[in-house]
């Protein structure tokens, strides 16, 4: 049997571009490239849906940045890039995206893929589109072999669009094996700062097939934003 050092040694030679792929700016950092799972702990089994917003924000920012440069990511046709949000599961509501400016025109809901595979084949469509600048999909029910098919199908290439891709996987899945580029736990906590009921959460990364982060010190919080004076963006920066 492998030691999982070389596992992950031989992960990085079959994936050569993932450290050449362009990142979202700060505070979140994650590569435009492969699957980043999120899985959340508590009684409360949703995704974070406030930080998937500000991350097909900051997607959004990223393309506008290519664009003024000139990068593959803008689009000589005319055509608008989009945001793919597969499964009911991981949905925002249309009031939730307008409030935070977001234009529904630019955002495509398939609450029709229901089962795993019916998620997986929209996933793969969407990252080969070329038209998706964020992909946010229910994983539940993943087994290895489809998050590696899904991590394939969002690896970034010089030639083609950076995808951020997002997948949320229930709690019960938390131990279930996973080929993604990162992981990240959420856990509900009690904010001490604040009298005020506004969510709080930790957050640790647990997966990052990079090998450029020190898993045990990749942990901060998440508040969701609001009007309290105390309440900050939500953040994965250690």
């Amino acid at each position: 049997m492998l030691a999982p050092e070389l596992l992950e040694r031989l992960a990085l030679m079959q994936d050569p571009w993932q450290h050449h792929a362009p990142v979202l700016a700060p505070p979140w950092q994650l590569p435009l490239h492969g699957v980043h799972e999120w899985v959340l702990h508590g009684p409360i089994d949703q995704p974070p849906m406030h930080a998937f917003l500000d991350m097909v924000a900051a997607a959004f920012g990223h393309q506008c940045g290519a664009a003024a440069h000139d990068q593959p990511a803008a689009h000589d046709d005319g055509s608008a890039s989009c945001v793919a949000w597969i499964g009911r599961a991981v949905m925002p509501s249309a009031v939730t995206m307008h409030r935070r400016g977001m234009d529904l025109r630019h955002h495509v809901q398939v609450p029709g893929a229901r089962t795993p595979a019916e998620r997986l084949w929209a996933f793969e469509e969407a990252a080969r589109s070329g038209r998706c600048i964020a992909i946010v999909v229910d994983a539940g029910g993943w087994q290895a072999a489809m998050v590696r098919r899904a991590q394939l199908a969002s690896s970034w290439r010089p030639d083609r669009t950076p995808v951020l891709a997002l997948a949320w996987r229930p709690q019960h899945e938390a131990s279930v094996r996973s080929a993604c580029t990162t992981r990240w736990l959420v856990q509900p906590m009690h904010d001490p700062a604040t009298a005020h009921a506004r969510p709080a959460w930790s957050i640790q990364s647990v997966r990052d097939r990079r090998g450029i982060r020190d898993h045990a010190a990749a942990c901060s919080s998440l508040r969701e934003p609001g009007s309290n004076a105390s309440s900050m963006p939500w953040s994965i920066a250690s």
